[in-house]
C-alpha cells in the first residue's frame, strides 16, 4: 500500500468509527474497508488501527470478559480530525 492509499484506509477506518459512535470489532471494520474499496489483511488493519491508537485518535476498549476479542472506540481526538477532514 502507498503512502496515498494508506492515508485512505486510515480515513475510512475513522469515519467508520465516526459514523458507528459504539466500538467496533475488526470484522465489521474490515466490512467497512472493503465497501470503501479496499482489501486489508488482518495484520494491515491492526498495523492501521495501531497507528491511529499511537496518535491518539482511536483507542482500544477495555474488555473484562474474552479480552482476546478486540473492539476499538473513537477518540475526542478522533472525532476532531474527522470534522476537520470532512469525514464525520
Amino acid at each position: 500500500m502507498n503512502a496515498a492509499t494508506r492515508e485512505l484506509f486510515r480515513h475510512n477506518l475513522i469515519a467508520q468509527l465516526c459514523a458507528n459512535g459504539a466500538p467496533m470489532k475488526p470484522a465489521a471494520l474490515k466490512i467497512g474497508a472493503r465497501a470503501g474499496g479496499f482489501e486489508p489483511a488482518d495484520q494491515d488493519l491492526d498495523a492501521e488501527i495501531q497507528y491511529l491508537i499511537d496518535k491518539e485518535l482511536v483507542a482500544p476498549v477495555d474488555k473484562a470478559i474474552s479480552p482476546e476479542m478486540k473492539r476499538w472506540r473513537i477518540t475526542a481526538a478522533g472525532r476532531d480530525y474527522a470534522a476537520q477532514e470532512g469525514l464525520a
